[in-house]
């Protein structure tokens, strides 16, 4: 019962801390210094590529250059977040640092562990009954496909998510039975005999989906732009904002979060990382600096052979 209540108050204080981090300004306002400055080397070296940064999911609707250039101006977090991810994952913003980095082997020794969660097969296995049966309309099986896709979807109420929707996003985001925002942890699962498993029970830390890969890249590509293109980004705060976009949709848990973020602290030299300024913020858990010592899918039922998708940040 002590382990039971240990995790039921774990998982309350980690959405507390993802709640206060997803409206922190210096938090947002970091992330805009990284996008921006993606979107600027961009302009220079690919300007034909642009439309990269965008995507027609819930947290970044539209690849035009206005609805980007607006995400820039006055975008929230998880459209930054988005913004960034599309550049990163495409392997755009690798490109314009000097390639895309290696691939972590501890995260890399943890992928063969993730399997498909139930939830998910059970989706997939519906859709493909749909798509056979010939008495259903094909609107028919999108509204049953959907319903049954509801109970697998973060059940918030979109006027309590944090930050608040934005204009643009609302319309993708919500549908007439809520969020369409399918967790991570509604897709894969992990097996309980891996190491990470192991090593979280001993110190205390939550185990959802995995360490999470987002926030490695994210990590190592801000260092980078330090490194190469001296942008004073503060990585802490970087690692900060990965904690909301990650907790709050139920990609990873803090400990997966921190851990991917220290992961890449280790990797990269320790001149990339070394101090250039100090700010103390208060947005993470406690004194952020610029040298710390070290962190969203959609669920957006189409046809009846396509249930759910998971692309977005902090899903990996």
């Amino acid at each position: 019962m002590a382990r039971i209540r240990y995790a039921e108050e774990s998982v309350a204080f980690e959405r507390r801390l993802a709640e206060h981090l997803a409206e922190n300004e210096a938090v947002t306002e970091e992330f805009r210094t990284m996008a921006r400055a993606a979107w600027d080397r961009a302009r220079q070296q690919y300007p034909r590529a642009l439309a990269t940064f965008g995507s027609e999911n819930p947290s970044m609707p539209g690849t035009s250059r206005p609805a980007l250039q607006q995400v820039l101006r006055t975008g929230n977090l998880s459209e930054l977040v988005t913004f960034l991810f599309q550049g990163i994952s495409s392997d755009l913003v690798p490109e314009m640092l000097g390639g895309r980095e290696d691939p972590n082997p501890e995260i890399e020794q943890e992928r063969p562990s993730r399997r498909q969660a139930q939830g998910r097969a059970e989706l997939e296995r519906l859709a493909a009954q749909l798509n056979l049966d010939d008495t259903l309309s094909v609107a028919e099986k999108q509204v049953a496909l959907a319903r049954a896709t509801r109970e697998h979807t973060v059940q918030r109420d979109p006027d309590d998510v944090r930050p608040p929707l934005s204009r643009a996003e609302r319309p993708f985001a919500v549908n007439d039975l809520g969020l369409t925002w399918m967790p991570a942890s509604s897709v894969y699962d992990l097996a309980m005999n891996i190491g990470l498993q192991e090593a979280s029970e001993d110190t205390g830390g939550l185990v959802l989906t995995g360490t999470a890969g987002s926030t490695y890249r994210f990590l190592v590509h801000a260092a980078r732009m330090r490194d190469q293109w001296g942008i004073d980004l503060d990585l802490g705060l970087i690692r900060a904002g990965m904690i909301p976009m990650s907790l709050s949709a139920g990609h990873h848990s803090f400990h997966e979060v921190m851990r991917g973020a220290q992961l890449a602290l280790d990797s990269v030299p320790a001149g990339m990382i070394r101090r250039r300024a100090t700010r103390t913020t208060g947005a993470a858990t406690g004194t952020s600096t610029r040298s710390p010592s070290r962190s969203c899918a959609t669920a957006s039922p189409g046809t009846a052979s396509s249930p759910t998708s998971t692309s977005g940040p902090c899903s990996t």
